[in-house]
């Protein structure tokens, strides 16, 4: 055969898959057959992974030799399952015109995957980890929807044999990825700097300190004055792997201290490398006791505490704490409400900047909780995939809201307008930021920026005369 009509087969196989994975009509005698053509259909998809994993760890990479038996395995997966196929229809024969219909399939397969990857990079509705699950639901959905297509043509079978078939085919060729750890064909080059967070940071110590941190962080407090109602404020910030979520609590901190009057009553827990040396970590433990410390400086009758989260959040309600190389537990409701009942706090604003925080409002609502939360239980919130210094909840609340407003609950209001036309103007599903307030706390709360727009028109008043 010449090398011009190999080159035209070798296209048009490529073309009748294309239309097969795209669920457009074809005809099976468009795939032409032979040795030749399962050796090139054979070197394109392997190329093609060589392709991908050179680009995503370019430019500065190196070739990885243990790749090549990682995909010698997934191949020899493959043809062990159309094998198996090809027996239980008795159509061993034709083994290898299954192999050429499954073979071309694969460029446009993996262009589209590739397309979902690059989509799933440049959107913030789902955090990385979502994003790469929901690509490869999309693209095994779509690949087991084609292969159903090619088996159930080839052997001119029912519909629940097709799905039986596919089930096997998915067994053999996906359990390898969730059953092996992934070799890449090609591995990024790593420099000193790669490593320098992992090897520069002394796991033993860092633990070991966090008693002298938080003391230290304590001891710097004062107490409430009496016949005063004075705010106090946690800020905790769980994600290390995210400098937005340090930055929001540090700015949160900020706020609260210039316009609220906490300075000197607050303090804040940050899951990050800057500041490991310097500032407890947000983890359970030490959210408990900084409760627990800053409950002995408060006038509980009067004094209220304010526990700003900010995070990413689960759909099953946890806040992430997360900061490698350390092994910290997220924070659900229940232990939050635990530390602030055992130590007394009575009089709350928990504010939650993190996806499905909706789902804290119920277990710690009670009369004299404040609850603001950036997303309802079912829904994500938005802007913490950047390095920034908000997520949209943040900003709009912190900064729109209460340096405007100088309130907690008019704050909110300002904010929930603001995040929705910025999620309609990018075409984003809402997050629809939640809010419950207490009846208790609500007159407490009118009572106390009263008297806080009173003192401020004096201090201005008495700075003005001097």
């Amino acid at each position: 055969m010449s090398p011009y009509k190999v080159i035209v087969e070798l296209f048009g196989n490529i073309l009748a898959g294309t239309r097969a994975a795209l669920f457009m009509p074809i005809r099976l005698w468009l795939f032409k057959g032979g040795f030749l053509q399962i050796c090139l259909l054979l070197v394109i998809s392997l190329s093609l992974s060589l392709l991908y994993d050179y680009y995503d760890t370019a430019p500065d990479n190196y070739f990885n030799p243990y790749g090549l038996s990682y995909q010698a395995l997934l191949y020899l997966s493959f043809f062990f399952s159309l094998s198996l196929i090809a027996v239980l229809n008795s159509r061993q024969q034709d083994l290898g015109k299954l192999t050429i219909l499954f073979l071309s399939i694969v460029p446009v397969i993996w262009l589209g995957s590739v397309c979902l990857l690059a989509l799933a990079k440049q959107q913030t509705y789902l955090n990385a980890y979502q994003a790469n699950w929901a690509v490869f639901i999309t693209y095994s959905l779509w690949y087991l929807l084609v292969v159903a297509r090619l088996i159930k043509r080839f052997f001119y079978i029912a519909l629940l044999p097709t799905l039986a078939y596919v089930v096997l085919y998915a067994l053999f060729n996906f359990s390898p990825l969730f059953l092996l750890p992934t070799e890449p064909l090609w591995y990024p080059l790593q420099s000193e700097n790669d490593f320098e967070m992992p090897y520069k940071i002394d796991v033993e110590s860092v633990y070991y300190s966090q008693n002298t941190l938080l003391d230290k962080s304590v001891n710097n407090l004062i107490e409430g004055k009496a016949d005063f109602a004075d705010l106090f404020f946690i800020g905790f910030a769980g994600d290390a792997d995210e400098d937005v979520f340090m930055n929001e609590a540090k700015s949160a901190q900020s706020i609260m201290d210039d316009y609220f009057n906490t300075f000197g009553r607050s303090l804040v827990l940050i899951n990050n490398k800057e500041t490991v040396d310097n500032v407890p970590l947000a983890n359970g433990h030490n959210l408990k006791n900084s409760i627990k410390e800053i409950a002995k400086l408060m006038n509980i009758d009067e004094d209220i505490l304010v526990l700003f989260l900010t995070s990413h959040g689960t759909e099953d309600h946890y806040i992430s704490a997360n900061f490698p190389p350390f092994k910290l537990n997220d924070i659900n409701a229940l232990a939050i409400n635990g530390a602030l009942n055992s130590a007394g706090v009575k009089w709350r604003i928990i504010i939650i900047s993190a996806c499905y925080s909706g789902g804290f409002i119920e277990p710690l609502a009670d009369p004299y909780t404040l609850l603001i939360t950036a997303a309802s239980a079912d829904r994500n919130s938005f802007g913490c995939g950047h390095d920034g210094k908000y997520t949209y909840f943040g900003d709009a609340y912190l900064e729109s809201g209460l340096k405007q407003t100088k309130s907690f609950i008019r704050a909110f209001e300002v904010a929930k307008k603001i995040v929705l036309e910025k999620e309609n103007n990018k075409g984003y599903k809402n997050s629809e930021p939640q809010i419950r307030v207490g009846a208790e706390i609500k007159n407490k709360l009118i009572d106390f920026e009263k008297k806080l727009e009173t003192k401020a028109n004096n201090n201005w008043a008495a700075s003005f005369s001097e």
